[in-house]
């Protein structure tokens, strides 16, 4: 699928990955250009770090290319991988298929992955999510195993609580419960909100003609789940987030401040709360949901300039 934007770096083939029982798709994207040293690690320069994406609802590896090039140009690696339930990972049938359990396994699969390619570099680990992966780094953040070792968790729209524009119904809601217990593969067509994803035509276009996207599948599991992570972080039972968020780490929320899909006011409740002592929120006037993929040139350029100047000043 084509997007209207043009990569100034090469993009890297697709490799695969077994690891419980599933084969994932993922992308290695390396710094380019280094200044500090050379061209390449060769020439003994090293990226200034690396980035692990985590992507949405539905989404898939390729929707983050723009925002990985970004970086490579700007002297970062990235990594993002198709989540258990999407992308080349989960095709046909198996879209939707995933739960908590694996959500947290997977992503330490690949937290593991990078620390074993960085540590011996000497580079640091940042995570980054975007909506539903917004809210999986957050809550790895407080319950990872390897929290400690990243630098950095930043999200992208969060997931914390929906806007009140997405909500379900109330009686949708007190069933849900029973639904994600006695039918958790039952897989529901939630709709792809364009209009609450970007306010950009040209985009919103192109993700109507993404058949990976389009329809957009969850199974009655994977919503449940995702929605039961996002109320831990926003109501903090048991102190979740005050008792186990690595004070020593940093965090940053990037928000528009026009979505409608994920609550912004959320993303401001959760940053309040956090007990680490570096921590940045950021709200963009006039943006809506997909404010490092799915925006106009200008808009998301600014967004990029903010991330990439929150990991400059933290990848020392």
């Amino acid at each position: 699928m084509s997007y209207p934007y043009t990569l100034t770096t090469p993009e890297p083939e697709l490799q695969y990955e077994e690891f419980d029982g599933a084969r994932f798709g993922y992308v290695e994207w390396p710094a380019q250009g280094l200044p500090w040293g050379g061209e390449a690690e060769s020439d003994g320069a090293r990226p200034r770090g690396r980035v692990l994406l985590v992507h949405g609802f539905g989404e898939y590896t390729r929707v983050q290319n723009r925002l990985m090039d970004h970086l490579a140009q700007h002297g970062y690696e990235s990594l993002s991988f198709d989540q258990r339930g999407a992308g080349t990972t989960s095709p046909g049938k198996l879209k939707g298929r995933t739960d908590e359990q694996h959500t947290m396994g997977d992503l330490e699969h690949f937290v593991a992955k990078s620390l074993e390619e960085c540590e011996p570099r000497g580079i640091p680990l940042f995570l980054w999510g975007h909506s539903m992966g917004g809210g999986i780094v957050l809550s790895y953040a407080c319950r990872g195993r390897a929290r400690h070792k990243v630098r950095g968790f930043a999200a992208s729209g969060p997931l914390i609580a929906l806007h009140a524009h997405s909500q379900p119904a109330a009686v949708t809601r007190a069933v849900a419960p029973l639904l994600a217990k006695w039918l958790p593969r039952t897989r529901i067509d939630t709709g792809l909100d364009l209009e609450g994803i970007t306010s950009d035509r040209e985009y919103r276009a192109a993700m109507a003609k993404d058949t990976q996207l389009v329809p957009l599948y969850g199974t009655f599991r994977q919503i449940y789940d995702f929605l039961e992570r996002g109320k831990l972080l926003d109501k903090d039972g048991g102190a979740y987030v005050r008792k186990n968020f690595p004070a020593d780490a940093a965090v940053a929320v990037f928000h528009g401040a026009d979505d409608t899909i994920n609550d912004p006011a959320a993303s401001q409740r959760f940053i309040e709360r956090c007990p680490a002592t570096d921590k940045t929120f950021k709200l963009y006037k006039g943006m809506r949901h997909s404010i490092f993929s799915m925006e106009s040139e200008d808009a998301v350029q600014q967004v990029f300039a903010d991330f990439v100047e929150w990991l400059d000043q933290r990848a020392q």
